[in-house]
C-alpha cells in the first residue's frame, strides 16, 4: 500500500472513531451539563454546553427530597440478589452442559435454547406473569423483581460462561479424575477458579441489565418496590419534564455502574478476549 493510500486510510479511521466517540459521549456530556444548569438555562436557544451559573439545586432535590433512598435500596437489592442467584445457577449449568456427554450433541442445542429464551419480548409474557405474581401475593415486592431478573438473565449468563468452560483443556479434567476428584470437587476446586473472567463478565452484564431495567419494575410494582429507572420517569409530569432533576437523578443512577465497570475492567477484558462472549 502506497503512503498516500495508507494516510487516507488512517485519516478515515480517525474520522470514524471520532464520530463514534462524539455520538456516544455527547448524551453523557449533555446530561452532566444539564444536571448543573439552572432551569432557566436548560431550554435556551441556542443551547449552551457549559452552564453559565452552575447550581447544585437539582442534586439537593435528589438527595434531600426524601424519595431517592427507597428507590436506590430497591434497585440495589434486586440487582445484587438476582445477580448472585443467576451466577449460582448459571455456572454449574454451563459446566454441566459442556462437560456432560449428551446424546446427539444435545448439549449445544440446549444451550442455544436457553439463549433463545433471552430474546423473548418482555411484553409477550407480562400479562400471565402479572397474574401469577398477583395470585402469589408478590406484586409490589422486591422479591418479584428478583425472580424475574434471575429468570431473564440466566440464559445470557449461561451463554457467556459456557464457551469459557469449553476452552478448558480436557487434560485438566483428566488430571482431576486421576486425583480421585468427583464432579463436584472438580467443579469447585479446579474449574471455578479458571472461570473467574467469564463469571465477572456475566456478573457485569447482569448487573447492568438489572440496574437499568424499567418495564418489569413499572408493571409489577406500585409504590414500595419501585426502582431507580421508575424514579427517573416520575419527574415527567403533566406540566412537563423536570429536565434538571432528571439529569441529576440519571447521573446518580449511572455512577454505581461506571464504578463497577472500572473495578471489573481487568476481568471483563480477560473474559471478552478469552472467548467468553462469542
Amino acid at each position: 500500500m502506497n503512503p498516500v493510500a495508507r494516510l487516507s486510510l488512517a485519516a478515515l479511521r480517525f474520522v470514524a472513531i471520532a464520530a463514534l466517540l462524539f455520538a456516544t459521549l455527547l448524551p453523557f456530556a449533555w446530561m452532566i451539563s444539564t444536571a448543573f444548569k439552572r432551569n432557566s438555562e436548560i431550554l435556551v436557544f441556542p443551547p449552551r454546553i457549559l452552564p453559565s451559573h452552575p447550581t447544585l439545586d437539582h442534586f439537593r432535590e435528589v438527595f434531600f427530597g426524601g424519595t431517592v433512598g427507597p428507590y436506590f435500596a430497591n434497585s440495589l437489592v434486586a440487582t445484587a440478589v438476582s445477580t448472585i442467584l443467576t451466577l449460582a445457577l448459571a455456572t454449574p449449568a454451563a459446566f454441566a452442559l459442556t462437560s456432560h456427554r449428551f446424546p446427539g450433541d444435545a448439549g449445544r442445542h440446549i444451550g442455544l435454547g436457553f439463549l433463545l429464551l433471552r430474546f423473548l419480548p418482555p411484553f409477550a409474557i407480562i400479562i400471565p406473569l402479572f397474574v401469577l405474581m398477583r395470585s402469589s401475593g408478590l406484586i409490589d415486592t422486591v422479591f418479584a423483581l428478583i425472580i424475574v431478573y434471575t429468570a431473564f438473565h440466566l440464559p445470557l449468563a449461561i451463554w457467556i460462561i459456557q464457551p469459557a468452560v469449553s476452552q478448558i483443556p480436557r487434560e485438566i479434567f483428566e488430571a482431576a479424575a486421576m486425583d480421585r476428584a468427583g464432579p463436584l470437587r472438580t467443579f469447585w476446586s479446579v474449574i471455578l477458579p479458571l472461570l473467574r473472567p467469564a463469571i465477572a463478565t456475566a456478573a457485569a452484564f447482569c448487573m447492568i441489565f438489572s440496574w437499568n431495567e424499567f418495564f418489569f419494575s413499572l408493571i409489577l410494582t406500585t409504590n414500595k418496590a419501585k426502582t431507580f429507572p421508575v424514579l427517573v420517569s416520575s419527574f415527567v409530569t403533566d406540566s412537563g419534564p423536570d429536565w434538571g432533576t432528571i439529569a441529576a437523578t440519571s447521573l446518580v443512577a449511572i455512577t454505581p455502574i461506571v464504578v463497577l465497570c472500572v473495578l471489573l475492567q481487568r476481568h471483563l477484558v480477560g473474559g471478552l478476549t478469552s472467548g467468553a462472549v462469542r
